[in-house]
């Protein structure tokens, strides 16, 4: 609407160009109609422009707006009107607010607003209108304006057609773009391409082409494949390139390559110097600026480099970041060669110009003698052509200018002048040529020589440059994938491994789907773009689920009870003893904390008196302290007598501080002693002796009193009595195998471990040989709890999780535990640590330390010295033996280990060693560092086994079969090595 008083042609004109403005813009979106109405409300006829443009029979809808056209008579103005009335409907055509194939229409009022679509093509559509509204404004409009109304229009409907096809054009070339991109034959054309801009002209001079005509046809050609590949890359991956480093660099080696044209240079005459140094430092500026045209074009070698490569989201997160981080190391210090290299010389541009002035001089010379003393002419001009022999350039011509005059005779029937020498003539190519002048000579040298050893060094700097930055590449991606790579792919492998753990199909998990559309330009460039948000999805998105899992397991783990803390304080002591019942136990002992066994000072004095009594009881029994605290003690060379008495000292007060009677425990050993089997070679009495003894040093050289209660101790030692009672000399297999009355009994489970549990209390129940009867309710259960766990992970089934469980703590407190660990290869006195005991004393570890002090002494034979360790071997091997004519007898298959005739004794105990011994007694070191003196005994024992199985086994082992062996010992010592390096240094 024209402004009130506006008047003229001016308003309702600039009111129309303003609506068509928006229109071409696409402002009015709704905008569907247009009408011409006269100042009185009669309808003008359709402008004769707009004539071509109407569809006829087009359905008119949507929101009316109308000018005015003047009456006759109003203005001089306006001499023609348009008769008779008639409303245009206007659909825009491919609107941003219309899907493709439809168009909108909307009539719009104050009070409501209707919306239909229609099917169509789209496009632009007039159509007569049966009703208009009428928006009315004052003044004239001219014809002249209706033209350019016309032409206005004409070019916005062409501008938007023109770019709506310019778009879906892009769209369909885009794939094909990225597929050219990607091609090997495009890849290696641009490389030739880009040698060929960066040698060409150095090697042309070289060549000493006459003229550039063929270079320049070259050049042209490879300026073109280089606009051709800004236009490929520009409309493949619009997102990524446009605007990125390699564009810019890109454009700016297309650019320089004009520099290098002859025919936009005009470098195809010859060159002057001049002795103006002002001059001379603008054609030296000129030079350098040639030479960082050149030098630019490096700059797109850089997509060439190695780590430049693409690396795709599928290639998993460690080497993306790998290449990422190559690629902007890579890029950074090649840019930096390259700008070394062109800034360096413009340190230079600032000095005296260094030149050569004998040309100049000598010019000067034969001008001042043509002048004074035209007869040295002749002379002077020889001595000028001889001056140059030696040179690398030199003057061919010396001959008048044109405006010269006034000279004599003996100087112009010498010129001009060419010079006599052989091989010093006129060069080919006219960049060589250099001319001087003076008043009225022209002097012309050959610089043929010098401008060829120019281009050879160009060469060679860019040669040097490309070296440098291939090998600086180099250099970096091993660097990146060193510090950067292969520790990321290492910790990610252990992600996943702990993923395919976890979950059933981490495969699955880790897949992403990736849009099949062709046409998607968006989801094409994200897979050619390696640095995009995605390219970390796979990982990243592993590791939180598989944190997320670990989470949700250790809540699981750790929380024993279905019901909170809260939940449980409420509870009255009947519901709690419901739960506590359905979590198999009446008390909750597993939480109990550890109490200090502190005593006071009249305490202190009846320890002592204990320990003098046992003391006087081991010596009257023909022992001493010495031999029960070492590792010497072998109960099989001992009576029973002096094993008594060993087994009343292991169990006394004086090693846990729980009071006993004396005659009771008396009569406990020898029930104990009796409910063995003396007919079974190796688990007999001596055996459970021995592994009292075992558990004993144990708990002194571990610091057990640190974390464990006197009632754990006190229930270790007594377990290590009973660990084996009543044992057949015959393996849980065979029992289950034969269907055994214990294997019945106890359902395959453990049946023997089972069976000397049961055996154990048995004997506590008989009041004679109670030896728990002092203790109060609470601590029988924790006694009774500590020998159940105890004996039943002597089972060697239990032998493998048990070392899962060590590592695991280890893991869970490694730094603690280290810590502790390095204190006590420094001052073996210093362990445990205050944390390392904070550590011990959770009830979890201290389960685990009770089950495992009691294991490790069951299977320590192989750490004492290697006297005993054989007694003991030859003893377990005798009773493997019987089982094995036991199960020959009754045609079952004999068990490894079992069969008199295969096993070779020395090379079974290594075995027994290497795959059973030491993997648990490495684990224990990490936790219980004083237990590494068992582990060098081990080691030296495994020698010694391997000694004997070369020097006793017939016929001899093959070499190979010595070679295996003596790796699989190295392998063994390399492991000890790691685990106890301080104290094996």
């Amino acid at each position: 609407r024209a402004a009130p008083g506006g008047g003229g042609a001016a308003a309702p004109g600039a009111a129309a160009a303003l609506l068509f403005s928006f229109i071409a813009r696409g402002d009015l979106p709704h905008l569907t109609s247009l009408t011409l109405v006269d100042a009185g409300g009669s309808r003008a006829g359709p402008p004769s422009f707009l004539a071509p443009l109407a569809v006829p029979g087009a359905e008119p809808h949507g929101q009316e707006l109308t000018g005015v056209v003047p009456q006759p008579g109003r203005s001089s103005k306006c001499s023609s009107q348009r008769p008779s009335s008639t409303s245009l409907g206007f659909v825009p055509r491919r609107s941003s607010m219309m899907s493709p194939g439809h168009s909108m229409s909307v009539n719009a009022s104050r009070n409501s607003r209707r919306t239909s679509h229609a099917g169509g093509k789209g496009g632009v559509a007039f159509a007569p209108r049966g009703s208009t509204a009428t928006c009315g404004a004052r003044g004239d409009m001219p014809l002249s304006f209706l033209a350019r109304f016309e032409r206005l229009y004409a070019m916005c409907v062409c501008c938007i057609q023109v770019a709506d096809c310019f778009h879906g054009l892009k769209r369909k070339a885009a794939p094909r773009c990225r597929a050219t991109n990607k091609n090997r034959l495009f890849q290696l054309s641009m490389f030739v391409a880009l040698l060929s801009a960066l040698f060409l002209p150095d090697v042309w001079v070289l060549l000493d082409r006459a003229d550039n005509q063929d270079l320049d046809i070259i050049l042209t050609f490879v300026l073109f494949m280089f606009l051709v590949e800004l236009v490929v890359q520009s409309v493949g991956l619009t997102r990524t390139y446009w605007g990125s480093f390699f564009f810019w660099m890109d454009l700016l080696g297309a650019a320089s390559l004009l520099l290098d044209l002859s025919y936009l240079t005009n470098a195809g005459g010859g060159a002057s110097m001049s002795d103006n140094a002002v001059v001379m430092r603008a054609a030296r500026i000129a030079k350098l600026g040639a030479r960082a045209g050149r030098f630019t074009k490096l700059v797109k070698l850089l997509r060439f480099l190695p780590g430049m490569r693409e690396q795709g989201s599928d290639q998993g997160t460690a080497k993306v970041i790998s290449a990422r981080l190559i690629t902007a190391l890579s890029t950074r210090v090649s840019c930096l060669i390259i700008v070394m290299v062109m800034v360096m010389p413009l340190f230079s541009m600032w000095t005296f110009p260094e030149q050569d002035w004998s040309m100049k001089s000598f010019l000067d010379v034969l001008e001042s003698t043509s002048i004074l003393q035209p007869s040295e002419f002749q002379w002077q001009l020889s001595e000028f052509g001889s001056f140059y022999e030696d040179k690398d350039y030199y003057p061919y011509r010396l001959s008048l200018k044109e405006a010269a005059g006034g000279l004599s005779d003996n100087v112009t029937k010498l010129l001009p002048w060419v010079t006599p020498v052989p091989n010093q003539g006129p060069p080919l190519r006219a960049t060589n040529s250099i001319r001087l002048e003076s008043e009225s000579l022209l002097a012309e040298f050959n610089f043929r020589r010098p401008n060829q050893l120019d281009s050879l060094m160009n060469i060679m700097l860019l040669l040097v440059v490309m070296v440098l930055m291939v090998s600086f590449s180099l250099v970096l991606s091993n660097s990146v994938s060193a510090i950067v790579l292969r520790p990321l792919e290492k910790l990610l492998m252990q992600v996943r491994k702990m993923a395919s753990t976890i979950f059933q199909s981490v495969t699955d998990m880790a897949e992403q789907e990736e849009d099949t559309s062709s046409d998607d330009q968006d989801s094409e460039e994200e897979r050619e773009n390696p640095h995009g948000s995605n390219a970390f999805s796979n990982e990243t998105e592993l590791l939180e689920k598989v944190v997320q899992k670990l989470a949700v397991l250790s809540e699981i783990t750790m929380n024993k009870s279905v019901v909170d803390a809260e939940t449980m304080e409420g509870l009255g002591e009947g519901d709690k003893a419901v739960i506590q019942g359905f979590q198999g136990t009446a008390h909750p002992t597993d939480g109990t904390k550890w109490e200090s066994d502190s005593t006071d000072d009249g305490e202190e004095d009846g320890d002592d008196s204990v320990i003098h009594a046992q003391k006087a009881m081991v010596e009257n029994a023909g022992l001493s302290l010495d031999l029960l605290n070492s590792v010497n003690l072998n109960p099989l060379e001992l009576d029973k007598a002096r094993n008594h008495a060993a087994a009343m000292f292991f169990v006394g007060p004086h090693n846990h501080g729980v009071d006993f009677d004396a005659v009771v425990m008396s009569a406990f050993l020898e029930a104990a002693e009796v409910g063995y089997n003396k007919a079974c070679p190796y688990h007999n009495w001596f055996h459970a002796i021995d592994v009292t003894h075992g558990v004993y040093r144990l708990l002194c050289i571990c610091a057990a009193d640190a974390y464990l209660s006197g009632c754990e101790r006190y229930a270790l030692l007594v377990s290590a009595i009973c660990h084996d009672i009543g044992h057949p000399g015959l393996n849980n297999t065979f029992l289950i195998e034969t269907a055994h009355e214990l294997a019945l009994r106890y359902n395959d489970k453990s049946p023997l471990e089972n069976m000397h549990c049961a055996r154990l209390f048995e004997l506590t129940a008989q009041p004679k040989s109670n030896i728990f009867g002092n203790l109060q309710k609470q601590q029988f259960q924790e006694c009774r709890k500590t020998c159940i766990e105890a004996i039943l992970h002597t089972d060697n089934a239990q032998h493998f999780p048990m070392i899962k469980e060590v590592q695991m703590m280890y893991e869970v407190n490694s730094e603690v535990l280290d810590a502790s660990r390095d204190f006590y290869w420094e001052d073996p006195g210093e362990f445990p640590t205050q944390e390392a005991v904070d550590c011990f004393r959770q009830p979890e570890s201290r389960r685990l330390a009770g089950k495992l002090l009691l294991h490790l002494a069951d299977i320590s034979n192989s750490m004492k010295p290697f006297r005993i360790c054989r007694i003991w071997a030859w003893q377990v091997l005798e009773e493997f033996f019987l089982q094995g004519d036991g199960e020959r007898r009754l045609g079952l298959p004999v068990q490894a280990l079992n069969d008199r005739e295969k096993v070779n004794r020395p090379f079974s105990q290594v075995g027994f060693i290497e795959f059973l011994v030491a993997p648990l007694l490495f684990a224990v070191v990490k936790v219980l560092p004083p237990t590494d003196a068992l582990a060098e005994q081990m080691l030296q024992n495994t020698k010694t086994w391997h000694n004997l199985w070369l020097s006793e086994t017939k016929p001899p082992p093959s070499e190979s079969e010595r070679k295996a062996m003596t790796d699989r010992v190295s392998k063994l010592e390399a492991r000890f090595l790691d685990h106890c390096a301080p104290r094996a240094a």
